[in-house]
């Protein structure tokens, strides 16, 4: 029975580990599914496809005026495999008295939280050029020059002004201009700042000061309460900062789950060698630009 108890530690061991693993990678600590909008896939490429808009209603004359909507773009989102694993051997399970086994399967979850975070900001990371991530337009995220079938007109939803009370109020009114391919407004209403650790005290003190920001003037504070703030450690500039629409990022912000995070297992009866690993498919990026308002602060 030894042998047998040798042979198969490893399947013994697993429902622990990946109880321990799955607990360390659902806890609610990412910032990547209060942005993205989370879809389960089933195709090996997902396609966000964009038609144009509607023109205003009519007076009814006994006929209804029925518009042919334009296509705007398609955007693709190929799913790529990302893994890691971990070995045990059976001497350390024998001899484990610090908890050392129970630590590898957190560190594997962290690896797998970590690196969709390290994924999902590089689409703010890589806002301002489409070295990454280019939209249906062929442009980044955000520029200023933004164009749309069946119109000249370009739109702009970039700027380079450091936070302070005049530019996230610039920016709000530019987010509320925004328009779509028939020059109807988009009716967009940004509620939310993402800044990175650097900029997190002065974005708290914009949102949240009782009276106008930076001056000692009793003037209210008219930015207060308006926004929601996130900061986001992964954000690898400490100057940008980004105005949103909630509601948008979730219908814009993609990120499409083709195989959710796996913890899987194998032994090696040879070497008395178990192995655990992490496995996920994924695409993520986004389809549209009229969600976001960002500052490329030099």
């Amino acid at each position: 029975m030894g042998v047998l108890a040798s042979e198969n530690f490893g399947y013994l061991l697993d429902p622990g580990l990946r109880k321990v693993f799955e607990a360390e990678y659902n806890l609610p600590d990412t910032k990547r599914e209060k942005l993205f909008g989370v879809e389960n896939s089933s195709k090996a490429v997902e396609y966000d496809y964009a038609l144009g808009s509607l023109g205003d209603l009519s007076e009814f004359d006994g006929t209804i005026p029925y518009d042919t909507l334009s296509g705007q773009y398609r955007v693709s989102y190929t799913h790529k495999e990302w893994v890691k694993g971990m070995k045990i051997e059976r001497k350390l399970v024998d001899d484990d008295q610090y908890s050392v086994i129970n630590r590898q399967p957190q560190a594997l979850a962290l690896v797998a939280k970590r690196t969709q975070e390290k994924h999902a900001s590089s689409v703010f990371n890589n806002a301002f050029n489409t070295s990454v991530f280019a939209g249906g337009d062929a442009l980044a995220l955000c520029a200023s020059a933004h164009t749309q079938v069946g119109t000249a007109t370009t739109q702009s939803n970039a700027g380079s002004s450091a936070l302070s009370a005049t530019a996230l109020a610039a920016a709000r009114l530019a987010m509320r201009d925004f328009r779509d391919d028939q020059d109807n407004l988009l009716m967009t209403q940004s509620d939310l700042l993402l800044v990175p650790p650097e900029l997190e005290q002065t974005a708290y003190e914009l949102t949240q000061s009782d009276g106008k920001p930076g001056t000692a003037d009793n003037d209210p504070n008219f930015l207060k309460g308006k926004f929601q703030v996130i900061v986001w450690d992964y954000l690898s500039d400490a100057n940008n900062w980004f105005l949103m629409d909630s509601r948008l990022a979730k219908m814009y912000l993609k990120w499409f789950n083709r195989v959710p995070v796996e913890f899987n297992k194998d032994k090696d009866f040879d070497t008395y060698i178990s192995k655990w690993s992490t496995y996920t498919r994924y695409a993520y990026g986004f389809s549209h630009w009229s969600f976001i308002y960002g500052a490329n602060v030099s």
